[in-house]
């Protein structure tokens, strides 16, 4: 898994999408979890080796 700077993390799976994001401290609407072209909501859970990328998202008012 990838966090904005290219940061990898392993969790020991299965996991949810909103476990992973409670245990990076974001709040889920500060983020976009990404795997592959689809965005993941939190109660997607993750098996072995499954590769996901959390964007950071801002707003400008």
């Amino acid at each position: 898994m990838t966090v904005d700077k290219r940061e990898i993390y392993s969790f020991d799976t299965p996991i949810s999408v909103g476990k992973i994001l409670k245990r990076l401290n974001f709040l889920p609407f500060e983020v976009l979890v990404i795997k592959g072209n689809r965005l993941l909501t939190r109660d997607v859970v993750l098996r072995d080796n499954e590769e996901i990328e959390i964007k950071t998202v801002y707003s400008k008012g």
